[in-house]
């Protein structure tokens, strides 16, 4: 008999928790079944996921924890179809897998990697304080497996849901844009791709003051993650300018006065 390839997925398999998912591997080529044995298992624990053996399915050689949730497509394996339907995914399930077959001749397999579906947002737990006119950064990082042409998120200020920025559709929607918040409030592009949804936050205003939410959606769900924005009035340089002009401001006064005077005495 001719040796034999083990195909598989090329990627990794994305799926969603309570969900089903097909795990595939097949030859080109069917092969006997009197000599045919296939091992589905996790590379990590090396636990049995199922097994077929002498023409039939194993269910008892199944570990526990796939019983009822791993099966083969029994009709498919004389056309060397040896996909797996694994149910009721779990986040335990998530993991690498590998597709064994073995005949009197040889083995060969393949592996493949499955990933569950999930939606976590993080960002800065402390407040942000910052001066009139200083810029600052209010962090927002997406964690999941959805790629970013199915992702929406928001920045909004949640005192007056007034919103600051917009990505959707793949692309960062300006004209969404508050107004008070055009040219101030922007993503770091480059950051994008990584699912870095930080903004920038450019001269801070008094009004400014407040909390602020990234708000991720996806077809699985939506997460969010908060900050608060607590302005310290004015800065230094504000604050020097400020006694300066209080400081100047009676000279100037004096200055002029002393000038009226002499004027009306000529």
């Amino acid at each position: 008999m001719r040796g034999f390839l083990v195909h598989g997925p090329a990627e990794p398999i994305v799926t969603q928790e309570s969900g089903d998912v097909l795990l595939p591997c097949f030859v080109e080529n069917p092969l006997p079944l009197e000599e045919l044995e296939v091992v589905w298992k996790r590379t990590d624990s090396e636990a049995i996921v199922h097994l077929f053996q002498e023409r039939e399915s194993r269910p008892e050689s199944q570990d526990p924890f796939y019983m009822d949730r791993a099966q083969f497509f029994t009709q498919e394996i004389p056309k060397g179809n040896f996909s797996l339907l694994l149910k009721n995914i779990t986040t335990k399930d998530e993991g690498k897998y590998k597709c064994i077959v073995y005949t009197d001749q040889e083995q060969n397999e393949t592996l493949m990697e499955m990933n569950i579906e999930r939606l976590l947002v993080t960002g800065s737990d402390k407040p942000i304080y910052a001066h009139a006119d200083e810029d600052v950064i209010l962090q927002c990082f997406v964690h999941t497996h959805v790629p970013l042409s199915e992702l929406e998120v928001e920045w909004i200020k949640t005192d007056s849901d007034i919103l600051l920025l917009l990505f959707s559709e793949g692309e960062i929607k300006s004209e969404s844009q508050n107004e008070r918040y055009l040219g101030r409030a922007e993503f770091f592009t480059e950051g994008i791709p990584n699912r870095n949804f930080s903004m920038k936050l450019r001269n801070i205003r008094i009004e400014d003051k407040g909390e602020y939410m990234c708000k991720v959606h996806a077809d699985t769900g939506s997460a969010n993650t908060t900050v608060q924005i607590q302005p310290l009035g004015f800065s230094s340089l504000h604050r020097f300018i400020l006694v300066l002009a209080l400081a100047v401001t009676p000279l100037v006064l004096v200055t002029c006065a002393l000038s009226l005077w002499g004027f009306k005495k000529r």
